[in-house]
């Protein structure tokens, strides 16, 4: 199984209508084979290629991450809880 999507839960969500006229947020959604946008709306003209899930003991609590890789060769590290992942086959 592999992630096809996340959405942000919670506060951290883009306002909708550009920046922020319309006052209200929505959540922040991210996509494999779909550009990604900065908070505002704005294209990054990137394509998201991998979404994945790390978990690992870096200290006493542990983490749980995100990492999205995306056409210009970069990695984005996302907090695990603050995030809603979509799986599929």
């Amino acid at each position: 199984m592999k992630i096809v999507s996340l959405q942000s839960v919670g506060l951290g969500a883009i306002f909708s209508g550009g920046n922020g006229a319309t006052g209200f947020n929505e959540p922040y959604l991210i996509t494999v084979g779909e550009n990604l946008y900065d908070g505002r709306e704005y294209s990054l003209n990137v394509t998201v290629t991998e979404i994945n899930y790390q978990q690992g003991n870096f200290d006493a609590y542990g983490f749980e991450i995100y990492t999205v890789h995306t056409s210009d060769g970069h990695i984005r590290v996302l907090p695990a809880d603050k995030y809603i992942a979509e799986w599929s086959k």
